[in-house]
């Protein structure tokens, strides 16, 4: 049987929230009073659906609009949203390589996010740049291990953003928190790490490699094909043991889809609702970005991260991984002050 998935449309805010989930015309977005939604669309994978109001809702979608209504899990996080900071310990990654690549300067820049207001720290030992050369996971401990062990205790949870089992062994050993693998646990050994550390996890959505995913980038419906994906990659780390409560998700904004794939998933966020998993967006400096300013500086990405950023407020507990920490955590608190 097809999965059903729902994107929640003619969002309410505020006051005129409260008083349409008080008289049931319309159903809270993920728990918050303050944030409902009046309508909803079907999302298939070629055929176009149109929105629906309440009263027309088919009863075969009440399990999946009680999920919509309802808290995501917590993934064992504080609640949120929460600001990951990206450190990156590599040579050649696409916006900060070398930057942060001696120890002192890791260390430096980690208690700096810290202080700017990071909840998370997520260090990468190898670049996943479109493009990118793979290195061994030995190469990676190296790099990563001595940065874990000096972080510890800063004030963050360490994450570590990696797709080899025997990284994640190591760093968990070391003392991080939680594992970040864009790869959603393609390596074999993997799942039973993560199922025995009992951790927190971040599966993204990709579609090959780093090197082979510019092949990849064919889709039916971005939406719906993303969903499905994510899915089957949920039940797989589901059946190895691995706890929903421990997942996060990641569109993958950047990994096997052009400019027009990730626009749509940043517009229609919040269809991610339908995962029943915390979700997590990863927008900073991407390509994308670039394409749609007319190449400015990578530096200059910043502000257009903050904008696509913004539909993702409406998670209410969403994590937004970023590379200029003060710049989201200033936008975070001026949303929460609007609403």
């Amino acid at each position: 049987m097809q999965d059903i998935f729902l994107e929640p449309m003619a969002f309410l805010y505020d006051d005129v929230a409260e008083q349409a989930i008080q008289n049931k015309s319309a159903y809270p977005f993920l728990g918050q009073q303050r944030l409902a939604f009046s309508m909803v669309k079907q999302v298939s994978h070629r055929q176009k659906h149109f929105p629906l109001s309440k009263d027309l809702f088919p009863v075969i979608w009440q399990e999946k609009l009680n999920q919509l209504s309802s808290p995501l899990p917590m993934a064992h996080l504080p609640s949120g949203p929460l600001v990951m900071g990206i450190l990156n310990i590599t040579p050649d990654s696409f916006s900060d390589g070398s930057k942060h690549f001696q120890l002192n300067d890791a260390i430096r820049a980690g208690h700096q996010m810290v202080t700017d207001g990071a909840a998370i720290i997520d260090i990468g030992g190898e670049s996943t740049r479109p493009g990118s050369i793979p290195i061994t996971p030995q190469e990676e401990c190296e790099r990563i291990v001595p940065v874990i062990k000096q972080l510890r205790g800063c004030g963050a949870l360490i994450s570590v953003d990696t797709r080899h089992a025997q990284t994640m062994r190591v760093a968990l050993e070391a003392g991080a928190d939680m594992i970040n693998d864009i790869s959603a646990l393609d390596d074999p050994e993997s799942a039973k790490i993560i199922a025995q550390a009992k951790c927190p996890v971040i599966l993204m959505h990709m579609r090959g490699t780093p090197q082979t995913m510019g092949n990849y980038t064919r889709y039916g419906n971005v939406l719906y094909d993303v969903l499905s994906e994510l899915t089957n990659k949920i039940q797989k780390a589901e059946q190895a043991g691995i706890s929903r409560d421990q997942i996060i998700i990641d569109p993958g904004i950047g990994f096997a889809k052009n400019k027009q794939h990730n626009l749509l998933l940043i517009k229609h966020f919040p269809v991610l609702a339908n995962l029943g998993c915390r979700l997590l967006l990863a927008v900073s400096r991407k390509r994308f970005i670039k394409e749609v300013m007319n190449n400015i500086i990578c530096e200059h990405y910043d502000w257009g991260t903050m904008v696509a950023s913004l539909p993702f407020m409406m998670v209410g507990n969403g994590i937004i991984r970023v590379h200029n920490v003060p710049a989201i955590v200033q936008s975070i608190k001026l949303w929460q002050a609007l609403h």
